[in-house]
């Protein structure tokens, strides 16, 4: 089974989760590039592979957090210096990706974003990412 297939039928797209809802992910001190095109500190393209363990990408819906009364910081708990970068569920779409919700027990926003990312779709999404939460640099 190819990766679009697997994406599919084991972490199907949730059309109910619009393309403006900012996706968020934490983002560790060896993941921060300073980018002299772009003349900022942005994430490494290695900030949006897939998971260590081999799941999708993990990321958490601002949208859900806001909706609980919450912030972006509560998913930074335990992470001193790391990043939190955004990207619209629309544009990780446009490269191929699913966005399915996986609400956990400790954080209702958790959101797996499935599909292939070579480094050129992972190079795309960090120089398209803003920062929520900038680098402590």
């Amino acid at each position: 089974m190819g990766i679009a297939e697997d994406c599919a039928k084991n972490f199907p797209n949730d059309p109910s989760v619009d393309d403006s809802v900012a996706l968020l992910r934490r983002v560790p001190p060896k993941h921060l590039h300073f980018d002299e095109n772009l003349r900022r500190w942005r994430p490494s393209s290695a900030a949006f592979e897939d998971d260590e363990d081999g799941d999708p990408m993990s990321v958490y819906r601002q949208d859900i957090i806001e909706a609980e009364g919450g912030s972006a910081t509560r998913i930074m708990a335990g992470h001193d210096g790391y990043a939190l970068a955004s990207i619209k569920a629309g544009q990780v779409r446009s490269k191929g990706q699913t966005v399915h919700p996986d609400p956990l027990p400790e954080e209702s926003s958790h959101t797996q974003v499935c599909g292939s990312k070579p480094k050129s779709i992972c190079r795309w999404f960090a120089k398209q990412s803003e920062w929520a939460i900038p680098p402590p640099v």
